[in-house]
């Protein structure tokens, strides 16, 4: 695109563009209207014919990355954002795969590996409970099935990793539902 600028780095092109909308000014001050291009690279602006743009092979493997983050997100979204529902003491207790709960779990096991029980556990629907080593069984058991999105990871992981165009990377759609 052609935009008024002044030309701050002949070898690498680099220029400052005008900011207003008076041609006449711009030219006052030593500004000629040139082909410009922003890189993607650092956002700054260059003559077009010099501006520096990201490899075929540097914009496959940035896709990636972002789609490895985005996999990486949704996957703990969906690891830690689950509720569920398990009777315990006839009782139905609404539990979260949130890693509090994961951490607590792990107290209520190693307080009812003892023999004795883990009291006054409160669930999510404000049920109060006197934990068993059974009951935390249980409770981990299907905590453990519900939290559980590895298998599906590792699929989409697998998915990015053999992607050869960025195409192929945006054909992948994440979904943890």
């Amino acid at each position: 695109m052609q935009k008024y600028c002044k030309i701050l780095d002949d070898k690498t092109g680099l220029v400052q563009l005008g900011a207003g909308c008076s041609d006449e000014y711009y030219k006052s001050i030593g500004m000629k209207l040139r082909n410009v291009e922003q890189s993607e690279i650092d956002e700054l602006w260059y003559l077009s014919v010099k501006c520096p743009h990201y490899t075929d092979s540097e914009k496959l493997e940035i896709a990636k990355a972002d789609k490895y983050a985005e996999n990486d997100f949704k996957a703990s979204e969906a690891r830690y954002g689950k509720e569920f529902t398990v009777t315990v003491q006839n009782q139905d207790c609404v539990f979260d795969t949130k890693q509090t709960t994961q951490a607590d779990l792990l107290t209520a096991f190693a307080v009812c590996s003892t023999g004795a029980t883990y009291d006054g556990w409160v669930t999510n629907n404000g049920v109060e409970l006197d934990l068993t080593l059974e009951d935390v069984a249980l409770i981990s058991a299907t905590f453990k099935e519900k939290s559980n999105v590895y298998g599906k990871w590792n699929e989409y992981k697998q998915a990015i990793d053999n992607a050869e165009t960025i195409a192929n990377i945006e054909e992948i759609v994440i979904n943890y539902d």
